[in-house]
């Protein structure tokens, strides 16, 4: 006999969904409102394996945010210091490594989040990680139950009125949608989803024990394998000091042509490149083959009149950049901002709202944008080319390393102010024109470096109002705002901005630059210098700068 359901259970904010993109949320709400009600609501009993276990920096200093870094850091997961793929014009492995050109620093773990620990992230066991970030919200206060499914949604017009579980229904002042690709609330409101790509793949993967580490930096340091095949790729993932995630991502056209099965094109494909045969000789599978569809989209909208979607129900971007916990977690940072902006009622809800939208929307396009370059610049694609060919088609892209960059800029380079540098998604302009050498063979130069004078164009831009989250709030920032682009006053956009106005000589303008920037910032010279050098050539490639080459007054 089902026993009868409570009448009713009220919160301040209702979760639905505990993975990285819930339980971020609601910790952040806890770190900064501890006063808030905050419940989630999660369908499994954790812990339970997930795909998805290769971080990016990104993640870490949102660990670091709401205190649960060295509760992670116990658990001594291998340190991601890069990526190794086999991929684009080359046949040797190309080495992507987040320290540059700096050797990896030995240190005793568990250890703090200072130094370069700041600027690696982890590789994952998510049946463990996802469980320390849902315990972690436990312990700050959040009302945690697993084991518990929305089974249906309440709502008048575009508000949601209540969450009815199998136990009870909740009322709550605002819901989040951090239900991955169930989207609970987004199909509710029958939110449409573009697919601004043609990647449709399939991912099939397993765990296995005992495989070799494919690469061993000082104690604990790896990269994730990323290796090409002529019809797909596979990931070699350390997960632990004995598990290992491995993969394979193909097109689902490719799979039903096959005529293999899911175990049988996975064992193929595993098979066919042997530097994942050897680091596989002496290891056992766990036999647990998972498949699931990896199609790359982004929700038309985001929010609502008290209701927002976080993490997957916003939007996927294809695997290959390991962008999955890194946007779930970002996504609901800025969620998570806005809920608490919205408590404080300073400034206008529509704003705080559509700004989430318009910001969140394009770091999903961004990181979909740089997964068709990497898809379309393949060359050992030989199986492919007629898809790679529909990539490169439908992104109106050129493969030449000068048109391929301002095309990945194109998603805009200056409005996220996560990280001290611009970034497309959540990869610095450097590491975009690095990867644009290593696939195609060319090098993008520098175009900042072709001129010594510099002048603003804003024409046609207008002055308004943009927004930043730090420390918990959402700061209205002066900007420029020109068609899909931005031009944020803020940090080193704001010094390159006042240094340009006040001289058009670029050696001047790098001077002032450096002035203003080393009272508010503590990177080094060198790392101070690469910043400038981007902000600049950002601001150029989106044409808020124009340059020229002239004789300059003696």
């Amino acid at each position: 006999m089902t026993p009868p359901k409570e009448k009713k259970a009220t919160a301040d904010v209702a979760i639905i969904g505990g993975g990285p993109a819930g339980s971020t949320l609601g910790s952040l709400l806890k770190t900064y409102r501890p006063d808030l009600d905050v419940v989630i609501l999660e369908r499994e009993q954790f812990p339970r394996d997930h795909v998805g276990e290769s971080l990016l920096p990104a993640a870490c200093t949102i660990m670091d945010e709401i205190g649960v870094w060295d509760e992670v850091e116990r658990h001594q997961f291998p340190i991601k210091v890069g990526a190794h793929y086999r991929w684009g014009a080359t046949p040797e492995l190309i080495e992507f490594n987040f320290l540059r050109s700096a050797e990896f620093e030995r240190y005793e773990r568990p250890a703090p989040f200072t130094g370069q620990r700041q600027l690696t992230t982890f590789q994952v066991d998510r049946s463990i990680f996802d469980k320390i970030l849902l315990d972690h919200s436990r312990e700050l206060g959040c009302r945690v139950y697993e084991n518990t499914k929305v089974v249906k949604v309440h709502n008048e017009g575009d508000r949601v009125t209540g969450l009815e579980t199998d136990s009870e229904t909740i009322e709550a002042r605002y819901y989040i949608d951090a239900s991955g690709v169930s989207g609970i609330l987004r199909r509710q409101f029958e939110v449409g989803i573009q697919s601004p790509t043609t990647l449709r793949n399939i991912a099939i993967w397993d765990y296995w024990q005992d495989a070799s580490w494919a690469h061993k930096v000082g104690e604990g340091g790896t990269f994730i394998q990323v290796m090409s095949l002529g019809w797909g790729w596979i990931w070699f993932i350390t997960i632990g000091n004995t598990r290992t995630s491995v993969g394979l991502v193909t097109p689902v056209e490719y799979f039903k042509q096959s005529g293999l099965d899911r175990e049988e094109i996975y064992l193929k494909a595993l098979a066919e490149e042997p530097h994942i045969v050897e680091l596989l000789k002496n290891a056992k599978r766990e036999h647990k083959l998972h498949a699931d569809r990896d199609w790359s989209y982004i929700s038309d909208r985001l929010s609502g009149e008290n209701w927002f979607l976080a993490g997957d129900s916003c939007g996927f971007a294809d695997p290959i950049l390991s962008a999955g916990i890194s946007l779930a977690m970002s996504g609901s940072r800025r969620v998570a901002y806005s809920i608490l902006e919205l408590e404080r009622g300073t400034h206008d809800p529509v704003w705080i709202r559509e700004e989430y939208d318009r910001i969140h929307k394009l770091n999903i396009g961004n990181h979909i944008r740089f997964a068709d370059y990497w898809y379309s610049a393949n060359a050992k694609f030989s199986d492919l080319e007629e898809y790679c060919s529909e990539i490169a088609k439908g992104a109106g892209l050129s493969l030449d390393a000068k048109e391929a960059f301002r095309w990945l800029g194109t998603g805009g380079f200056t409005d996220d102010l996560t990280a001290e540098g611009p970034s497309s998604g959540s990869y610095r302009l450097n590491d975009l024109k690095r990867t644009i050498q290593a696939t195609s063979g060319e090098n993008p130069e520098w175009e900042i470096g072709n001129f010594n004078h510099l002048t603003l164009n804003l024409e046609g831009a207008t002055r308004q109002r943009s927004a930043a989250y730090r420390d918990g709030q959402v700061k209205p920032v002066e900007s420029y705002r020109r068609g899909d682009h931005t031009l944020l006053l803020e940090r080193f956009y704001k010094y390159a901005y006042m240094a340009i106005s006040k001289s058009p000589w670029i050696s001047t303008i790098i001077k002032d630059i450096k002035t203003m920037a080393r009272r508010h910032s503590n990177l080094d010279d060198r790392e101070m210098e690469l910043v400038i050098f981007e902000i600049l050539e950002a601001m150029l490639v989106e044409g808020w700068i124009e340059g020229a080459a002239i004789t300059a007054p003696t």
